[in-house]
Formats: C-alpha cells, sequence, structure tokens
C-alpha cells in the first residue's frame, strides 16, 4: 500500500513483507523505445521494465521486429506497431501490462493491401492491471495481419482481438481469460 502527500510530495510505502525481501522501484518514464520510419532494425534479448506508457511504439517502416525480450510491468501496451510493412514481435515474453500486450496495426483497407505484421510464439500472461477490459494480449487491426502460435493466459478480460480483412489467426493456446 502507498500514499501520496501532495502538498509535501512524499510517498508514503507500506510493503507486503520486509524491504530486504524485495525492490521498491518507481518509474517518471512516459515510452522506453519509440522508432519512426525505420527499417530493417531488430531489438532482441534486452528486458524493458518500468514505464509508466509503452514499452516499444514502432510507427512506419519495413521489415523490422522485436525478438526474445521480455516486457514487463508496464502501465500501457507492451508493444503497439502502427503502419509500414512486415514488422513484428516473435518469441518475447511479455507480462504485467496496465493495458494490452501486443497492438497490431496496418495495411490498406481500400486496396485491400496487406501490412504483414506478425506476432509469433509470444507467451503473454497477466495483463490488463489497469484497464481491465477491451485490453486483449494481441490486437489486431487492417488488413493481412498474423498471429500464431502464441500462449496467453491470465487476464481478466479478452485474448484477441481483431478488426479489419484477411487477417490469419491460428495455432494459439489460450487459457484462463475472461474472468
Amino acid at each position: 500500500e502507498w500514499y501520496l502527500d501532495r502538498e509535501t510530495g512524499i510517498i508514503y510505502f507500506l510493503p507486503p513483507s520486509t524491504i530486504e525481501e524485495g525492490e521498491a522501484t518507481v518509474s517518471v518514464l512516459d515510452n522506453l523505445v519509440t522508432m519512426q520510419n525505420v527499417s530493417h532494425v531488430t531489438l532482441s534479448g534486452v528486458t524493458l521494465e518500468l514505464a509508466r506508457g509503452n514499452a516499444i511504439i514502432i510507427e512506419g517502416g519495413h521489415n523490422s521486429c522485436v525478438t526474445d525480450c521480455t516486457i514487463r510491468n508496464l502501465g500501457s501496451w507492451a508493444v503497439r506497431i502502427s503502419g509500414g510493412t512486415n514488422k513484428g514481435v516473435i518469441g518475447c515474453d511479455i507480462y504485467g501490462t496496465g493495458n494490452g500486450g501486443i497492438a497490431l496495426s496496418g495495411g490498406e483497407r481500400k486496396t485491400l493491401q496487406p501490412a504483414k505484421h506478425y506476432a509469433e510464439n509470444n507467451h503473454i500472461h497477466n495483463y490488463s492491471r489497469w484497464n481491465r477490459m477491451y485490453q486483449p494480449a494481441i490486437s489486431i487491426s487492417g488488413v493481412g495481419n498474423r498471429v500464431s502460435h502464441n500462449l496467453i493466459h491470465n487476464a481478466p478480460h479478452m485474448a484477441i482481438s481483431f478488426s479489419g480483412n484477411d487477417h490469419i489467426i491460428e495455432f494459439n493456446e489460450i487459457h484462463n481469460v475472461c474472468y
């Protein structure tokens, strides 16, 4: 439990066990990584945590991915990908998000040109801690995106949301959601 005295700016913290048994952290960062209009970039093998907002935002560009990362303890989403083509998230462990896990958005609705964004082989669990409704593990929108081979569990609401055309959702394992 904690209390913020707004007049003095002092935070009073009562830990669930002795402070020696754990670690208390506070973040003031909004987002950790933002990539705009980049191509052929891979972010791999890192742990990203403790942002008030999103861990990774990728807007525009082509052929970029996030692989083998641990993304946890966030105020909003783990990875948000929009615009451009062929960008994705592979083999990441995502948990402890305030909102959802991975958001993929792209493709041209008028011409049905696919974005080819993807979320593959991720383990997403214990998400939607703050906003408990309509914050899925994976959200896809637009045209021609793919969600496959993900393990999704332990959440208060939906696992995968989708809107748009020509998406592929296959071989995902989902359990213990919609509590």
